[in-house]
């Protein structure tokens, strides 16, 4: 009978000698961090779809995002374009002003009494009512007021304006200007050294009240002045 350790001789024998290893253990430590790394990249890239679908959601749901409805009409504004400017008006041209004073704006609030009185003394063929109006256009902080007169030699308006002097205003005789609409207006010093400015505007008639008398006029008026 072959005994135990003839038997381990045998098997040794046959089964050779062990290949060499193709790998060491710096190649397992490098494989097992490559597959670490790629679970990881996959576990970010999964979280990054989860929450980008999240937000989408949340977006189109709530408007923030196109596509969602809001239920309010996304047209713009009535009389407003789409560059935001206001739609311009039919019509929209602007008529003449009853004076046309450099640095002038619409609007001059009511008229100034001392100066209604003043120039009140110097208009004789006023209207019936005697009041005096507000005049249609002057500048920022000047004084103004206007009459309608009815006169034979024309009816219309007459308006009287002070503010301050501008630069360079010439002291010599007063040039009496016609101006396009046939209205006539003459500008001197008054005697505080603000600058007076009075028109005459025709009315439906076509003729200047005060056209032969509106220097003579705005001297004495501003010597009151």
């Amino acid at each position: 009978m072959v005994r135990e350790h003839e038997l381990a001789e045998l098997f040794r024998d046959a089964a050779g000698e062990p290949p060499e290893a193709t790998f060491d253990e710096q190649d397992v430590v490098r494989a097992s961090r490559r597959v670490t790394a790629r679970r990881r990249m996959g576990a970010v890239g999964g979280s990054l779809a989860a929450a980008a679908v999240l937000v989408t959601g949340i977006g189109v749901g709530t408007g923030w995002l196109p596509g969602g409805t809001t239920g309010q009409s996304e047209r713009p504004r009535a009389g407003v374009s789409e560059q935001g400017a206001p739609s311009p008006r039919s019509g929209g041209g602007q008529g003449p002003t009853a004076l046309s004073v450099p640095g002038g704006s619409q609007g001059c609030g009511p008229p100034d009494r001392r100066l209604a009185g003043a120039l009140s003394e110097q208009l004789p063929g006023r209207s019936p009512s005697g009041e005096p109006v507000a005049a249609e256009e002057c500048p920022p902080g000047a004084e103004a007021a206007s009459f309608r007169v009815r006169r034979e030699g024309g009816s219309g308006s007459v308006t009287a304006i002070l503010r301050p002097a501008a630069a360079g205003l010439s002291t010599g005789p007063a040039e009496v200007r016609r101006l396009p609409d046939g209205g006539l207006e003459v500008t001197v010093r008054a005697d505080s050294g603000k600058e007076l400015t009075l028109r005459s505007s025709p009315g439906r008639d076509g003729s200047a009240p005060y056209a032969g008398e509106l220097r003579e006029i705005a001297r004495e008026l501003a010597g009151r002045l």
